[in-house]
């Protein structure tokens, strides 16, 4: 087996962490994510998504770390709300209230909501069946991005801006 990690940031919670459980071809057996600020674990036995297109763009981590959050005889997919927890890798990237309209931490469903062009600018990333999947309430940007290895900065920037075209349109009487 084979395990990487990601992180993001989740709206009001803090950094989550998703743990990712591959064969040597990266299909991905099963996932958790664990939001150490408020002790949040989600395991997912069965994902959606069933392989990792572009684990280099994800931090490898060890068994170890995957089963410190996913231990042997947890049921398979129980969610819990638990106390205490593992330390979390260090936060190099940006708080969760340091982004705009959109964050790595929002779903999928969210952002598309925002604006009716939305789904162009996942489908420009090659992510446009995103906006549609049956996953995309509960997915996050940030998860589908390390998935699908998007550079989640480049693909908020882009969004933001198109967020932002629309209000300067509106303030200046325009159809945006």
């Amino acid at each position: 087996m084979k395990y990487f990690k990601s992180s993001q940031p989740m709206p009001g919670k803090g950094l989550g962490y998703t743990y990712y459980e591959c064969d040597e071809s990266h299909n991905v057996n099963r996932y958790v994510t664990f939001i150490p600020a408020t002790g949040e674990t989600k395991r997912v036995a069965d994902p959606v998504v069933k392989k990792l297109y572009h684990p280099e763009s994800l931090m490898e981590a060890t068994e170890e770390e995957f089963r410190r959050h996913w231990p042997d005889g947890v049921e398979e997919g129980a969610n819990t709300q638990e106390t205490g927890g593992a330390a979390a890798p260090s936060d190099a990237g940006m708080p969760a209230d340091a982004w705009g309209y959109i964050n790595p931490g929002m779903t999928v469903a969210e952002a598309m909501s925002l604006h009716p062009r939305a789904g162009e600018v996942f489908a420009a990333f090659n992510l446009g069946a995103c906006g549609y999947c049956g996953i995309s309430g509960y997915e996050t940007i940030g998860q589908v991005c390390a998935v699908y290895g998007v550079d989640v900065n480049t693909l908020i920037e882009v969004l933001e801006e198109l967020i932002a075209q629309e209000q300067e349109a509106s303030q200046s009487g325009e159809n945006p």
